[in-house]
């Protein structure tokens, strides 16, 4: 290819405009093989490419959210010379502002980066934590039942939100560019406004009853019965105050501060549980991360208290088993494979995992090769398990949906995979006057269960389980390959093992992997959830197996990255409107 290129250019030197032009088309095609192009010489003058799905490209560096302002934001840092970090918190307080849905600074997540220089790999866990008065008492009406409007809604269903503490912790160990700069686009974006588009209308309106229940002050909420268009002006006065503080005093502000007061008497106020103490006592968790080899892959993700890293782990322990690239991706045979992992794996996650602080994880036996070996080996590889047959694993023997991502890249190769949430849409739909912030519903997530000894049962400072699964994948050379993670709250796990099995099974480039239908299988009911657009023959095929087939809407929203020789890949999921992937092409300046 090489000589054949340099005989094109050294042509061009000699030849009249027209044949340049002619030329130039061939010399450029970067998709014809060596053979094709020797073969072939000029009779194929049309450039045609190998897939028809093609991911954004960069040079040195690239952000992938679900938020075109987000992203916008996040590439700018870049290219001020700021690291994966800075971009990752940039990103996280401006998608507060503009995805008020699911980003947040009420909220809480799990955080894994790859730091380049160091080699290492670390997870950031922070997930909301109960307040010291919660009590499933508290939560349960006068007819002995919980109430689930309680635990969903108002102010307290909340837990106490760890944003904010991630975000500013992450900076102090790996941030570069100073703090302000980070926030003030956040800041500006809530404080002048922004034009909102079609979604964020409709969202808005969708969730106007509760909004307006729960907080009728707050910015979210318009005049009396107008609703929200396409143009509308988006002003956040209390927000930008809230980061105003954050980005004057740090995490402290949140904590303890006079936004700390603010929230405290916002709570107090409205009869809610949550008091000073417990934002006083909040702290970020760093845990080990969790790995695994995948098809000569290093694998990496997050530990309980997510139970979506160690159960992603599972199922790739268990795929390892069958030759999935004989069957073809998408075939009824692969998808009925994945379909029994899933499965299998889900009633492990339901059953044996909590709060690592509070109860025993065994996260050795969870993630061992032997017990994924003993699990494959039940799978019927032409019919489907009824779910009432499988039960957890005993693993101590083998010791040894409104959520949203982000991933982010820079030019050294240090990597963000961050997933962040406020449960439902809006959360709980309590917004603290005064501060502008929405705060989760995370209290809904523990287990309720007449089983008080349940892994994942309500305490008082207790972390609860989540599916969030920020994953990162190192190639051959210990370098980033693949950055993913998406929302979907129980599709979330099965979303991302979907994104992985299509880029190292199937050799799909991260564009491909995105746009591939997927499909969904729990444990607590015998449907096989698929996408709209999945083959209808396949569909008849997985039916013909005993599969209980229901078609689905969409699932997830992945923002993922890969980084192949040098080139930074990134694909923003079309199944959630403005995402938006950007890579950077030009040297970041430097700092000093």
């Amino acid at each position: 290819m090489k000589l054949v290129h340099s005989v094109c250019w050294r042509t061009l030197l000699k030849v009249g405009v027209a044949t340049i032009l002619f030329l130039s088309v061939f010399c450029s095609t970067p998709v014809w093989s060596q053979s094709t192009v020797v073969d072939s010489g000029l009779k194929q003058p049309i450039i045609r490419y190998d897939s028809i799905h093609h991911p954004i490209k960069g040079s040195y560096g690239m952000v992938v959210s679900q938020n075109s302002i987000a992203t916008r934001v996040g590439q700018s840092i870049l290219a001020k010379g700021g690291n994966a970090i800075d971009a990752a918190v940039a990103v996280g307080f401006v998608l507060a502002v503009t995805l008020p849905r699911a980003g947040n600074i009420g909220g809480s997540g799990f955080m894994l980066a790859h730091m380049a220089k160091e080699q290492k790999t670390i997870a950031l866990d922070y997930r909301s934590m109960a307040p010291q008065a919660a009590s499933v008492e508290k939560f349960t009406s006068a007819d002995g039942k919980m109430d689930m409007d309680k635990l969903t809604f108002g102010p307290n269903a909340p837990a106490v939100p760890g944003t904010v503490a991630a975000m500013y912790q992450a900076w102090q160990q790996y941030g570069s560019l100073d703090w302000k700069d980070l926030l003030s686009p956040a800041w500006r974006l809530a404080d002048e406004g922004f034009e909102i588009g079609h979604d964020l209308a409709h969202v808005l309106n969708m969730a106007s009853a509760v909004l307006n229940y729960y907080s009728p002050g707050s910015a979210y909420v318009k005049v009396a019965g107008e609703r929200w268009v396409a143009g509308d002006l988006l002003q956040q006065k209390d927000l930008a105050w809230s980061i105003g503080q954050i980005m004057e005093h740090g995490a402290s502000a949140f904590y303890e501060g006079k936004l700390a007061d603010r929230i405290v008497k916002a709570f107090e106020q409205a009869g809610g549980i949550m008091n000073k103490d417990d934002l006083a006592a909040y702290k970020v968790k760093v845990r080990k991360p969790v790995s695994t080899v995948y098809r000569g892959k290093r694998v990496y993700s997050m530990p309980p208290v997510s139970g979506g890293g160690v159960t992603l782990l599972q199922m790739l322990n268990m795929l390892e088993n069958f030759s999935l690239p004989i069957f073809g991706a998408g075939s009824a045979k692969s998808l009925h494979i994945m379909s029994e992992v899933m499965k299998r794996a889900a009633a492990n996650r339901r059953s044996l995992l909590g709060d690592p602080d509070f109860v025993e994880v065994n996260i050795d036996g969870y993630i061992s090769k032997k017990l994924a070996r003993d699990m494959a080996k039940k799978i019927n590889l032409n019919r489907a398990t009824k779910v009432s047959k499988i039960s957890a694993e005993l693993v101590d023997r083998y010791e040894s949906r409104n959520t949203t991502h982000f991933s982010v890249m820079d030019q050294y190769g240090n990597a963000v995979s961050n997933t962040y949430t406020l449960g439902y849409s809006f959360g709980s739909g309590f917004v603290a006057e005064g501060t502008g912030i929405l705060f989760d519903n995370q209290m809904r997530n523990f287990s309720y269960q007449s089983d008080k000894n349940h892994k994942n049962a309500l305490a008082p400072g207790k972390r609860m389980l989540s599916t969030m699964t920020p994953t990162i994948i190192l190639g051959d050379d210990d370098k980033v390959l693949l950055v993913t993670g998406t929302p979907g709250g129980g599709r979330i796990i099965n979303v991302v093992l979907q994104v992985v099995v299509n880029v190292l099974d199937y050799g799909m480039n991260i564009a491909e992997a995105t746009h591939q239908p997927r499909i969904h299988q729990g444990w607590q009911n015998g449907e096989l959830g698929i996408e709209t657009g999945m083959n209808p023959e396949t569909v008849k095929l997985l039916k013909s197996m005993g599969h209980q087939v229901d078609m689905q809407q969409t699932m997830g929203s992945t923002q993922s990255i890969m980084w192949q020789q040098g080139v930074f890949h990134g694909a923003a999921d079309p199944r959630r409107p403005n995402a938006l992937a950007l890579g950077l092409d030009q040297l970041p300046v430097t700092v000093n």
